[in-house]
């Protein structure tokens, strides 16, 4: 009989200890270690080639304005290879792009988005200093990132770009449909990504 009453006292003790320490959190443990991804800041350089690949009217998103579309591929720091994507609303009578509707993504070859805006933006015709002799118009506009996939999950930043646009061929101009771009700044992304 004494087995027996030890045994339900430790069936009682076991069921009341389960119960009363109430819901276990990991994080008052210390022996549990909690890895937060760090984040870092590194600079940011990618130089693309790319064209348009639709100019025309778009009621929805760009109400009064041009909507255009370009596709482009390049490398860069945190890419290697890169694709990119953009849409966004332009004015035709003075080359703006205002803030407003702009899809803008750089793809790796993973996979991985990293997501940019342009907050406000204008085509100039002409050139600078630097630029070659075929470019017809550019573009140094600021730019942010948004965050992104994978590695860019979270991700920062800023920067400036420096781009052209240029013919394929004399009957090209005014409406040229290739680009060559140069973005430079800061990302903050997670350590190791």
């Amino acid at each position: 009989t004494l087995v027996k009453f030890i045994l339900a006292l430790a069936v009682i003790g076991f069921f009341t200890a389960c119960n009363s320490s109430g819901d276990f959190n990991f994080e008052d443990d210390p022996s549990f270690k909690h890895h937060e991804d760090k984040m870092v800041t590194l600079g940011f350089n990618i130089l693309i080639n790319g064209e348009y690949i639709t100019q025309g009217g778009d009621a929805i998103n760009c109400p009064g304005l041009g909507k255009v579309t370009h596709k482009g591929e390049g490398t860069g720091t945190h890419f290697k290879k890169l694709t990119t994507y953009f849409e966004f609303c332009v004015n035709p009578d003075d080359g703006s792009y205002p803030h407003g509707y702009m899809i803008g993504n750089f793809t790796d070859e993973n996979g991985d988005e990293l997501y940019v805006q342009i907050p406000d933006g204008r085509v100039i015709l002409g050139r600078v200093p630097g630029m070659p002799s075929y470019a017809v118009s550019y573009f140094k506009d600021d730019f942010i990132i948004t965050g992104g996939t994978g590695k860019f999950e979270g991700a920062t930043g800023e920067g400036i770009t420096n781009d052209y646009n240029y013919p394929v061929d004399e009957e090209g101009y005014p409406f040229p449909t290739k680009t060559r771009h140069h973005w430079q700044g800061t990302i903050t992304m997670k350590k190791g990504k």
